[in-house]
């Protein structure tokens, strides 16, 4: 594999070595700063240029190549780097999405519960609520079945 280019993110820093440039550099360029832009092969035999196309369409070169082979395989190493970040990016968002959903979920369930057995713990056995409370004589002893029967219609 030719190493005639390398290219690599680190975070939102993309670094370039165009080793079969004229002349040979590295380039640095912060993806978080310019976020919207083209990357652009431009010329003709003898004169190829990569650069960055700006969203006004003005075209700034990067590098200069003699053989459009170079050209080529320059743009794309950095294509290549550049699909990889957006992948990531878009998997690590995905998951982050998936979890924000799920949280919500769980804090909407936890919520209704709590609000269900507030309302139902002060009702009688299970949830079933009677329509006023029984009156007990004072003083008087009373079955269990006379306490928990329902009221009279």
């Amino acid at each position: 594999m030719s190493k005639k280019t390398e290219a690599k993110c680190n975070g939102a820093m993309l670094t370039v070595g165009f080793h079969a440039a004229n002349p040979p550099l590295i380039w640095r360029f912060d993806l978080e700063r310019n976020h919207s832009f083209t990357l652009a092969l431009q010329g003709e035999d003898g004169d190829w240029e990569l650069g960055v196309t700006s969203p006004k369409g003005d075209f700034y070169p990067v590098v200069h190549f003699i053989a459009r082979e170079d050209a080529e395989e320059a743009f794309a190493k950095v294509e290549k780097v550049l699909g990889k970040r957006s992948t990531v990016w878009g998997a690590v968002g995905k998951a982050i999405l998936y979890v924000a959903a799920v949280a919500v979920i769980i804090v909407v369930g936890v919520s209704s519960y709590g609000l269900y057995v507030t309302h139902h713990a002060s009702s009688p056995i299970g949830g079933v609520s009677s329509a006023a409370p029984v009156a007990m004589p004072s003083g008087v002893p009373v079955t269990a079945d006379d306490v928990l029967k329902p009221p009279p219609n």
